[in-house]
């Protein structure tokens, strides 16, 4: 056959070989040129945004920097942050995190950048606690979360809302005035202000969001809801090792995801019967014969509504995250302003007589006597400042790469801000560690509102901003200046300043002090 001019066999077979083969070296070929360009592409792209990633501490395989994070994260990233620079890169797990801790960081990230780090990273909280990213704290940022945005900010905490309940958070603190003045034996034993203001706090924003009354101490019921928001605060407040290793994930190494699922059953639980019960009141009681509605109606109403994708998960995750993140926050930093007013009897003198000025010695303190005081208002703004309730902002994510500071910031960075390191910069503030209300005197400082203003944080800042802020500030000027219009106050020893990390940063020790009447009755 070879002679006859035909191949042989395994010539044949090289021949059909390499015929196979050229279509997919031609393929493979395309590919590298595809991939090259690509990368060139990415190259000068990344050029353009900035090559250089910040600067961070070595990161261990597996764990990265998850070992440098001790009790208190917040006091042990603003030490790295001397070293490194206010803007730093660690990696927590297998997470590229970006950490800041300066203002000027802060307002380039969450006022110029806002829309790339609107989003929130997914997590186990997100899953097991905010009904699987239903509610609005734990929501990546997409066309949902703007809904609820809105939903929030425009029907559930706008300025009408707020003052419509003046009245409750002014009995309520009038009842907790009562209180503290017939437990502590009219003057005579010291008194657990830690567990009055989480009382007062979640005794307030039941009754906004369920209309009713209940007790918070001494009450059965009220104590297992204490109950559950404590746990739920301790497990969000947890480091997840899944959230930074995720193939650890499913281990559930610490049990964090358990205790996750077992306390948002139990609040789900309780929501879910305070919903049916306004439900069943809409169906027996006419409109016209209901009183003010609280923010379960103001739901329930809009759930009823052409064009308002709201279900009854969407309302039990809001009334989940008011009720949890709207009591813890505020209860906490009350402990600290009156840690600070204990320790500085001066600063509780300059309070008594603006107050006395203002509303003399024979009535309370109303929330509209509030704009008449700054000197009270700078109180709060200081305590804000030394003690923001969240030390670190809840976590960003970037939706894209991007340019800040000049630096390269790869999409799905993760993104935390150190407030609580901003509000004791020296460089912004003279005197950092010292609580000297005095410095906000003359000086228009909104941290509520003003929109550009990056020197301390407490509230958090752009889209994902705390919309609760207002009433929060409002609450905490109500309560500082009856405690101190009502009471002397003092206390056995040196007080114990020390904290506690977690989601919220409470003092390490129940703050316990002695009250004595000041005025001629006790409401």
């Amino acid at each position: 056959m070879a002679s006859m001019g035909f191949p042989e066999p395994l010539d044949s077979i090289n021949i059909i070989r390499e015929c196979a083969y050229a279509p997919a070296t031609a393929t493979l070929c395309s590919l590298i040129i595809f991939l090259w360009v690509l990368h060139r592409f990415s190259v000068k792209r990344k050029n353009t945004l900035g090559s250089r990633l910040p600067r961070g501490p070595f990161a261990w395989p597996i764990i990265g920097n998850l070992n440098q994070l001790k009790r208190l994260p917040h006091r042990d990233l603003h030490e790295l942050s001397k070293k490194y620079g206010p803007i730093m890169m660690l990696k927590l797990g297998s997470v590229r995190t970006v950490l800041v801790s300066s203002s000027a960081m802060a307002k380039e990230f969450l006022k110029t950048h806002d829309k790339v780090f609107a989003s929130r990273p997914v997590s186990a909280v997100g899953k097991y606690i905010g009904y699987n990213s239903k509610d609005l704290i734990f929501v990546p940022h997409g066309a949902y979360w703007r809904h609820m945005r809105k939903l929030c900010v425009v029907e559930l905490l706008n300025t009408k809302r707020i003052d419509s309940f003046r009245c409750v958070r002014e009995q309520e603190m009038l009842l907790t005035v009562r209180s503290m003045w017939e437990m502590s034996g009219k003057g005579g034993k010291l008194v657990n202000l830690t567990m009055f203001f989480s009382s007062f706090s979640q005794a307030v924003m039941w009754r906004i969001l369920s209309g009713t009354k209940i007790s918070f101490h001494g009450d059965a019921h009220g104590e297992e809801i204490k109950k559950m928001v404590s746990e739920v605060t301790a497990v969000v407040g947890s480091i997840n090792i899944g959230d930074f290793i995720p193939y650890l994930g499913w281990l559930d190494l610490q049990g964090v995801e358990r205790r996750m699922k077992k306390v948002h059953n139990s609040m789900d639980q309780v929501i879910s019967k305070i919903i049916e019960e306004h439900q069943q009141r809409r169906r027996e009681f006419h409109k016209e014969h209901e009183q003010q509605p609280d923010i379960i109606d103001v739901l329930l109403e809009m759930e009823s509504l052409d064009g308002m994708p709201i279900t009854k998960e969407n309302i039990k995750a809001i009334v989940f995250d008011m009720f949890v993140a709207g009591t813890e926050t505020t209860s906490t930093t009350l402990e600290w302003a009156m840690s600070e007013i204990l320790r500085n009897p001066s600063v509780a003198k300059k309070m008594q007589e603006e107050i006395e000025s203002v509303v003399g010695r024979e009535r309370a303190v109303s929330e509209r006597d509030i704009g008449s005081m700054e000197y009270v208002q700078c109180v709060v703004k200081e305590t804000l400042r030394l003690y923001p309730a969240l030390p670190l902002l809840l976590p960003h994510e970037s939706t894209q790469d991007c340019a800040v500071g000049g630096y390269f910031i790869p999409e799905r960075s993760r993104l935390i801000v150190n407030a609580w390191a901003i509000g004791r910069d020296p460089s912004l503030w003279e005197d950092p560690l010292e609580f000297k209300p005095e410095r906000f005197m003359g000086k228009k400082v909104d941290v509520v509102r003003d929109k550009d203003y990056f020197d301390m944080l407490p509230f958090g800042a752009g889209r994902r901003g705390c919309p609760g802020a207002a009433m929060a500030d409002v609450t905490m000027n109500l309560v500082l200046a009856q405690l101190v219009h009502y009471f002397e106050w003092s206390v056995e020893g040196d007080l114990d300043m020390t904290e506690v990390f977690g989601v919220t940063t409470p003092r390490s020790v129940h703050l316990l002090a002695r009250p004595a009447l000041r005025l001629p009755t006790c409401p």
